[in-house]
């Protein structure tokens, strides 16, 4: 029986860009980075797939679909809600009010309403809800899905202008 060298390269090959693109995956702090790699790693595994075998051309594929992957994750509605949840906080009346948001591109929407403000000690606080309803078309398995969910807390504003969520009675 022959094996083809060329075949058993090809996948000890991916076995190797998929063991080191988990590692880096574990490392990284941002979504943008891990789409990044799960981008460069997709298209890396498709092109060794599909028979090639030029390593540049592979490269190629594994920069493109890094680049890809890290603007799918980067410019995600995620980041848009939470860009929306903090400018509400920081402009938002101190009574009950609501903002939204929509995504005409993706359907993906949220609401957040704050229901009082007051002061804990040194810091402002918030009441909120946040409802989100975001669907994630990532091509692959078992990554994306669809988000609906509301959310209450509290919400307080540190000294450096940051809110974090106040987990305390």
């Amino acid at each position: 029986m022959k094996i083809d060298k060329r075949f058993v390269m090809r996948y000890v090959t991916t076995i190797w860009i998929l063991l080191i693109s988990l590692l880096l995956t574990n490392c990284t702090t941002s979504r943008s980075q891990v789409g990044a790699v799960l981008g460069g790693t997709t298209t890396t595994g498709t092109c060794v797939a599909m028979g090639v075998d030029n390593p540049y051309a592979i490269a190629a594929c594994a920069m493109t679909g890094a680049f890809v992957g890290a603007e799918v994750m980067y410019s995600s509605d995620y980041d848009v809600h939470n860009a929306v949840f903090v400018d509400h906080l920081n402009t938002g009346p101190s009574t009950s009010s609501y903002t939204n948001w929509y995504n005409s591109k993706t359907g993906n929407s949220g609401i957040i309403k704050t229901t009082r403000s007051y002061m804990k000690g040194p810091f402002k606080c918030k009441d909120y809800e946040a409802f989100v309803d975001i669907t994630n078309n990532w091509p692959l398995i078992g990554v994306g899905g669809v988000n609906r969910n509301t959310i209450f807390g509290v919400a307080c504003q540190m000294p450096d202008g940051r809110w974090v969520e106040y987990k305390g009675k």
